[in-house]
């Protein structure tokens, strides 16, 4: 009788050691958040493509277009994580034969938050990864985060001040591919607007303004949409190229969701 017992117990243990190694291994690793901006001038789309194989030109029928100066949650990806090859076509060059745009080495640690920025020429693209750390915003303290970024290639370093300010009073220099910290801002029932403008640091010239507006919008005032921007950060990104007189390009800014 006890030998028997004995026999159940072992085929019991052996049971739950099984099911335990079979969970382990059906637990899904973990992931990063990687937004991915196409700030390439002259570009209409970009599309990712995550494989080192050729893929069938149907694939790209279907996979998300990531658009000029463009932002949308659709260009957030959530299932990579680790070491990853990212190809990136200019849409529609996306033939077996085509060569991508820009090929780059990703590193991704699980949990964390990345963007990468596709900027330069098509002719010279050029990449800037960003691991982000948006700052937690207590609901205690009224405010959105602002960091700014420049994506126009060519272009002098720019400074930035809110409107009525002295010029560089926000940011003094930021040169090409040059990306600040988040800045906090009151975004307080009586904090309605702020105007950036982005001047040519050495001649001073007006390049672009941005209005970020609603920023006291009241989730109960059925006149505004919800507030979109307090307790969350956003960036603030040059795109376009510097005047040249052709108008093709012009500099602006691109407002991006971070979290």
């Amino acid at each position: 009788m006890l030998s028997i017992f004995h026999k159940y117990l072992v085929y019991l243990v052996l049971l739950l050691v099984i099911t335990a190694c079979r969970k382990e291994r059906n637990t899904p690793p973990g992931t990063a958040s990687l937004t991915v901006i196409n700030a390439v001038p002259g570009t209409d789309a970009l599309v990712v493509n995550f494989s080192d194989a050729d893929t069938l030109p149907n694939y790209y029928l279907n996979t998300q277009r990531i658009r000029y100066a463009t932002f949308l949650t659709d260009y957030q990806f959530s299932a990579y994580s680790g070491t990853q090859t990212l190809h990136l076509y200019n849409y529609p060059d996306t033939l077996p034969k085509s060569k991508p745009l820009a090929m780059v080495t990703l590193h991704l640690p699980v949990g964390s938050i990345n963007t990468l920025f596709v900027t330069g020429t098509l002719s010279q693209p050029d990449t800037l990864l960003s691991v982000d750390q948006p700052p937690y915003r207590a609901i205690t303290d009224s405010t959105t985060g602002i960091r700014f970024v420049n994506l126009s290639p060519g272009s002098a370093p720019i400074s930035i001040n809110l409107q009525g300010q002295p010029a560089g009073s926000e940011v003094k220099l930021l040169s090409y591919k040059g990306i600040t910290g988040f800045k906090s801002y009151a975004a307080r029932s009586t904090d309605s607007v702020y105007t950036f403008e982005f001047h040519d640091a050495g001649s001073g010239q007006l390049l672009c303004t941005f209005t970020a507006t609603g920023i006291n919008n009241s989730s109960s005032d059925p006149n505004n949409p919800a507030n979109t921007w307090r307790f969350r950060n956003r960036t603030l990104a040059v795109t376009g190229l510097p005047d040249n007189g052709s108008g093709n390009s012009p500099q602006n800014v691109l407002l991006i969701n971070n979290y």
